[in-house]
């Protein structure tokens, strides 16, 4: 899951597919509590998928 800030400033959630191998070259830029923080608001934040923000900013 992908937390995403629009141009307009709202925050949407999106999915992004990785292959394993290319996902573990990626270098660790959070701590751990940023990661849960991050994962809480993605879980239960009620934030708009991607696609419903460009369905409503048409």
């Amino acid at each position: 899951m992908l937390l995403l800030r629009m141009r307009d400033g709202q925050e949407v959630f999106s999915l992004l597919d990785i292959w394993p191998p290319t996902f573990l070259q990626l270098p660790e830029s959070l701590t751990a509590q940023e990661k849960t923080a991050l994962a809480r608001r993605l879980q239960d934040g009620g934030l708009p998928t991607a696609a419903q923000w460009e369905a409503l900013n048409r």
